[in-house]
């Protein structure tokens, strides 16, 4: 009856700790995202009207949303994941998302537009620039410049 009675008081003492009702409370809101973004993951498989690189990026992620709740399911059950396989396997996942990431962000950055560019020296080549007091202006400019001072009569 005191082992009763005992389990009774710890059950009420814990459905009173604040602090660890926040944290299931947390742990189940963070268990209901990754289950949605799971079944969202595999309608969009199923679906199979996704892109070479957009499969890739799912599988990807697949891969890392199983390896994660794998490993929560393990550490609930009070297992030491430490030197469990599951962690490697989290950690090529983690590592294959940030160069996906990597990549994307270099596809995406801005471009130089060589013919273009090559556009617009071959048009200005045939300016000249002179340094005027410290102003760069046209040749032209520069011996007008002259001609209004009187200086270019010298």
């Amino acid at each position: 009856m005191t082992q009763g009675n005992n389990t009774h008081q710890l059950d009420e003492a814990l459905q009173e700790d604040s602090n660890l009702q926040n944290v299931l409370k947390n742990f189940e809101s963070t268990i209901a995202v990754l289950e949605a973004d799971l079944e969202k993951a595999l309608a969009l498989q199923n679906g199979r009207s996704l892109s070479l690189d957009d499969q890739i990026k799912l599988d990807t992620y697949l891969t890392y949303l199983n390896s994660t709740l794998f490993w929560i399911n393990l550490k609930l059950q009070g297992v030491d994941t430490s030197k469990h396989a599951v962690v490697h396997d989290l950690g090529r996942a983690k590592e294959m998302l940030a160069r996906d990431k990597e990549i994307n962000a270099a596809l995406a950055a801005p471009r130089l537009d060589v013919r273009a560019a090559k556009r617009f020296i071959a048009a200005g080549m045939h300016t000249r620039f002179v340094d005027m007091d410290g102003v760069m202006v046209t040749e032209d400019q520069y011996k007008r410049s002259l001609a209004e001072s009187g200086k270019g009569d010298n």
